[in-house]
């Protein structure tokens, strides 16, 4: 019996320790296509009259599409993340849904 015990508590444990080992994905996850709804929606108003604004806004909106794809490209993919990488992400993507809201609020909506 106290065998089947010891062996049931190594086989806890070391379940627990595979589901610690990376760090979630989850809320990176979430921000990018909170970021990412709300970056379609300003690039349709952009692209549906493209004459009406600067070429500094078209360039970053360019930059702003590159860097959103390599960052679903990551968080879909199989490497390893570190919780700083994560972070860095959902920062980011807190800089764009500023960006975002300075460009509605110009736009007016």
């Amino acid at each position: 019996m106290k065998r089947i015990t010891s062996l049931l508590l190594a086989l806890i444990m070391c379940l627990s320790l595979v589901a610690c080992g990376a760090p979630d994905r989850q809320p990176a996850m979430d921000a990018f296509n909170k970021t990412s709804a709300a970056f379609n929606e300003i690039g349709a108003v952009i692209n549906a009259d493209p004459g009406a604004y600067d070429q500094e806004v078209i360039d970053t909106m360019v930059e702003m599409a590159n860097l959103l794809n390599q960052y679903k490209e990551i968080l879909e993919g199989d490497n390893d993340l570190s919780e700083e990488d994560l972070d860095n992400m959902i920062a980011w993507f807190g800089t764009v849904d500023e960006w975002i809201a300075d460009v509605n609020a110009e736009l007016g909506n």
